[in-house]
């Protein structure tokens, strides 16, 4: 609730204190506006940067004896369902039109804009397929594989270019272009539980002693790696603002706006805390930590806002 008080007295006090501070008919403007956004469904991949389960210190006792300092990228791939949630921002314009009123560049106006959406994504999505070890796993040895991404959220500012279509009416319907760079959050959280029967277990090698290969397929049976984190990337992307203001008096507007953005992938990594049930290393010495990955395709949102201007 804390971002809407800040939107709302942020919004009243420009209102109240700003046509004191700009001389009227400057061609500036400000502008505030609230609605929701939905966000299409999102392909993820995930990547563990880890060696074989066997070469676990904490599970395997002898790791020592065969097992070198490797590190491989084993991948995963999911998906997520749309969603939806807020949108609400604030910019600050210049229209051309009260310093060129007879050129077709008084038909533009520019603008620095800042925007806040919180997409609600809220969902668990078992594990669609895998590469390398992984994919064997699945096949039984891991009993439950899932991701989870709760918010996504951004602090994003953009620069805009509009054109007006003016005419002898209230309204006056427009277009849009912008690029800026999206401060990016997103909740996710990561399990991987192998199955409690032993038996099940099968990645291990045949190069242990019989015995020795026993008790690692025991250690490894039942153990969890999960993470539950805040993945944060800048994004750089784009987008079409269209709508249309309706004039209520001289200074001040009312509209509507849509806009479609498209920002870039999405990346960040992680840590398995816990890794198999232990601290998220494969050294009881502390060293060869294990992390993670995750990446998405590109973040878009479609918007629909309702939006508040008042022109000095």
């Amino acid at each position: 609730m804390r971002r809407w008080y800040s939107i709302g007295i942020i919004t009243m006090a420009t209102f109240v204190l700003a046509p004191g501070l700009v001389q009227a008919g400057s061609g500036f403007y400000f502008s505030s506006e609230m609605g929701a956004n939905f966000a299409p469904g999102m392909d993820m991949k995930g990547t563990g940067y880890d060696g074989s389960s066997e070469c676990d210190e904490y599970i395997n006792p002898w790791a020592r004896e065969k097992c070198a300092d490797e590190r491989t990228g084993n991948s995963w791939w999911n998906d997520m369902d749309g969603a939806k949630g807020i949108l609400a921002g604030a910019a600050v314009g210049y229209r051309l039109r009260d310093r060129y009123p007879d050129s077709p560049w008084g038909r533009f106006r520019i603008e620095l804009e800042y925007f806040y959406r919180e997409s609600e994504y809220n969902q668990t999505s078992p594990v669609r397929s895998a590469t390398g070890a992984n994919s064997a796993k699945l096949d039984g040895e891991i009993e439950r594989a899932t991701d989870q991404v709760g918010s996504l959220t951004s602090h994003n500012l953009f620069g805009n270019v509009y054109f007006d279509f003016i005419n002898d009416s209230r309204f006056t319907p427009y277009v849009g272009f912008g690029a800026g760079a999206g401060f990016t959050n997103m909740d996710y959280g990561g399990l991987w539980k192998r199955n409690n029967d032993w038996t099940k277990i099968t990645s291990v090698s045949e190069d242990w002693k019989p015995n020795q290969r026993t008790r690692i397929r025991q250690n490894l049976a039942g153990t969890a790696s999960n993470a539950q984190t805040e993945l944060s990337d800048t994004l750089f992307g784009y987008q079409i603002v269209f709508g249309v203001d309706y004039a209520l008096t001289e200074s001040v507007s009312l509209g509507a706006k849509g806009r479609w953005v498209n920002f870039g992938s999405f990346s960040d990594t992680f840590v398995w805390d816990p890794l198999r049930d232990h601290a998220p290393n494969r050294r009881r010495d502390g060293s060869q930590p294990v992390f993670g990955q995750i990446e998405t395709d590109d973040i878009s949102l479609f918007g629909v806002t309702l939006n508040l201007k008042y022109h000095f």
